[in-house]
């Protein structure tokens, strides 16, 4: 072997040693970098007993990388849905709380009852009217509540919706970098590409055909394109404050389109899952069934104090919005809108004050409350109730609803972190074992640089004879 291939053997290993422990720190410092995965430089033979470098693998996860983005967009919109429940149940209240919708109804049944054993009390005429007043205020900022909800999901949506837009103008500008010629290098574009197609995954149900560091297109789940050449645009028109009677059914409210298809979750080919599909279930499905329960649970206390509107002591009014909204105490019994009190006791269309200890019509509400009757299909609960189990069945409806989102939500979470830790097993950097490598290299290097050290002091001795 000639001085010369000695020489070049060497210095092409030290150089090897070079790269390896270039790649081995880079591996290192980004150890602790979510997402990212370690790299490895592959080398092949160039020359007998020498090598070049060829490539800078990036580690790749596979079928879990993939099984991951499902997992993503599963647990993003489980999320999504479990909080939503969560708010409608708080705004609803629990037991506990005083200013639940059960605790303001159970002070209106106690000062009825109050008043009935003394229906002469002035003091106890008007304690009625205020709690009636305080429960058909309660209706109202309940369901308030629940337009509020519905509202923030549509906002969410418009900006779920933006994202996703600039998302996909973003992996397009990848696709362009993917498809360059570049030669080996630490920098990825796969790894960008991965944080985007996580991002939009969280965002919408997504198939993505190619692998990370190449050019990749993007369908939905319903199989309409997103990314070809181009991005193609999801479209989406924010309504301004929502009410019950506007929904995307009644042609209220924006659906979501792609290029004129009607891509709206639930229809043939809309999209299937992510936080997208979860808001408009929440504004379209979820928080309007809520709505409707409430709404029938006010219906229903309006019937049971008087089926004539007339004559009632609560009573529906006549107007747009839900019935919870409406509800209201009759103007004919409130002093300060030029009712008289007595009419409480001795109903609504009474002229003249009755006898100071009659009883009037307050037995008859007491017995209209608490009798069991049967309720409208809109409460979900077809059995007769009181009216106080009544409240009682629509809070215990609204819970197990939560609970159960809660534990989808909690599963589909740990499907994701599975599929994460499975991930990050494939492709994350373990700092010792790169540290060891590390040793090995320095090693590597070292021995090269000792065979270019020898060849060289023989060299100049020969030089020198």
């Amino acid at each position: 072997m000639s001085f010369s291939t000695i020489m070049t053997n060497a210095l092409a290993g030290m150089n090897a040693s070079s790269v390896r422990a270039e790649v081995l720190s880079y591996n290192i410092a980004n150890a602790e970098t979510e997402g990212y995965a370690r790299r490895q430089a592959r080398f092949e033979p160039s020359s007998p007993g020498a090598v070049q470098l060829t490539a800078i693998q990036r580690a790749d996860a596979g079928v879990a990388r993939r099984e991951l983005l499902g997992a993503e967009t599963e647990s993003a919109g489980a999320r999504i849905r479990s909080q939503a429940l969560a708010a409608m149940n708080q705004a609803l209240g629990d037991a506990d709380d005083p200013n639940a919708l059960y605790a303001v109804y159970a002070r209106f049944e106690t000062a009825l009852a109050d008043l009935r054993l003394t229906p002469e009390s002035g003091a106890m005429q008007l304690a009625f009217l205020r709690a009636g007043q305080d429960l058909t205020e309660s209706f109202a900022q309940l369901e308030g509540s629940i337009q509020d909800i519905r509202e923030t999901a549509e906002a969410e949506i418009a900006r779920d919706v933006l994202r996703a837009n600039e998302v996909l103008r973003e992996l397009q500008g990848l696709n362009a970098e993917a498809v360059q010629p570049r030669g080996p290098g630490l920098e990825d574009i796969s790894e960008r590409q991965s944080r985007l197609l996580t991002e939009l995954s969280q965002l919408l149900d997504v198939e993505v055909q190619g692998e990370t560091g190449e050019e990749i297109r993007i369908r939905t789940g319903g199989g309409f394109l997103l990314l070809g050449d181009t991005a193609q645009e999801l479209s989406f028109t924010r309504s301004g404050a929502l009410s019950a009677d506007l929904t995307y059914a009644g042609g209220s409210l924006s659906g979501l389109t792609l290029g004129g298809y009607n891509l709206t979750p639930g229809k043939l080919q809309g999209l299937r899952g992510g936080r997208i599909a979860a808001n408009f279930a929440v504004r379209d499905s979820l928080a309007t069934d809520v709505s409707g329960r409430i709404d029938a649970a006010a219906t229903a206390l309006a019937d049971r104090l008087g089926a004539d509107p007339a004559t009632a002591v609560i009573v529906v009014n006549a107007g747009p919005g839900s019935a919870a909204q409406r509800l209201s105490v009759n103007p004919l019994v409130d002093p300060e809108q030029g009712g008289e009190l007595y009419r409480l006791r001795d109903g609504v269309t009474a002229g003249a004050p009755g006898p100071a200890g009659g009883q009037g019509m307050l037995a008859e509400l007491e017995a209209a409350l608490s009798s069991p009757q049967p309720l409208p299909i809109a409460t979900g609960t077809p059995s007769p109730l009181t009216y106080t189990d009544t409240l009682g069945s629509l809070a215990t409806q609204l819970g197990t609803m939560t609970l159960r989102a809660q534990d989808a939500s909690q599963a589909a979470e740990r499907s994701r972190q599975s599929f994460a830790d499975e991930t990050a097993r494939l492709t994350g950097v373990d700092t010792d074992r790169e540290l060891q490598d590390l040793l090995l290299v320095e090693q590597s290097f070292a021995a090269n640089a000792r065979v270019v050290q020898a060849a060289d002091e023989m060299l100049q001795r020969l030089l020198e004879i």
